[in-house]
């Protein structure tokens, strides 16, 4: 099975299931060569899923992040993003480098669902080390100003249907000649 087939199999799922989770990470472990590859199609499935799709999603970044991480620890493996052939650390490095893409998606959902399952991924992260801090602290950063701006916006748009509620426009929707 080829991680684009098992990648799928994992997001398209009704419900996210530990036997493909664990596929998945298995075939992309074996594909770590291909880390350039493996994070462009992780990325663009991500961002072709539906909001309710993307949690699943979100699971399979941790997944893979988490045990590439796990092996470049046990190993002490380096990563050179200018070799030819990647590796778990690579990996890492070019997921970092989408990270804030993947984010800015899953806040612009405007799913509080996504949202809270989001924080929680960077609260395992922070605590196992997965990425370094200052990639972090930017993706907290990121969550925290959505839920400003959503604060904001929904007191302004309801100000908005409140004003329009009590002073409603009529408009009329004749054709014009030009």
């Amino acid at each position: 099975q080829d991680f684009e087939s098992a990648l799928k199999d994992v997001v398209k799922a009704k419900r996210i299931s530990q036997s493909k989770m664990n596929s998945l990470t298995e075939v992309a472990l074996k594909c770590m060569d291909n880390d350039t590859r493996m994070v462009s199609i992780l990325y663009r499935q991500h961002k072709g899923l539906p909001p309710g799709a993307k949690v699943s999603s979100l699971y399979a970044f941790d997944a893979l992040a988490r045990a590439a991480r796990h092996r470049v620890n046990k190993t002490n493996m380096t990563g050179d993003l200018n070799s030819g052939s990647g590796n778990c650390a690579t990996f890492l490095l070019r997921m970092e480098g989408i990270l804030d893409g993947l984010f800015q998606d899953l806040v612009s959902s405007h799913s509080d669902e996504l949202k809270e399952k989001a924080k929680k991924i960077l609260d395992i992260w922070t605590k196992q080390n997965t990425f370094p801090s200052a990639v972090l602290s930017s993706l907290y950063t990121l969550l925290q100003t959505a839920d400003k701006d959503k604060g904001a916006y929904g007191l302004s748009y309801w100000f908005a249907k409140y004003t329009f509620l009590r002073n409603p426009i009529h408009l009329s929707c004749t054709k014009s000649k030009v």
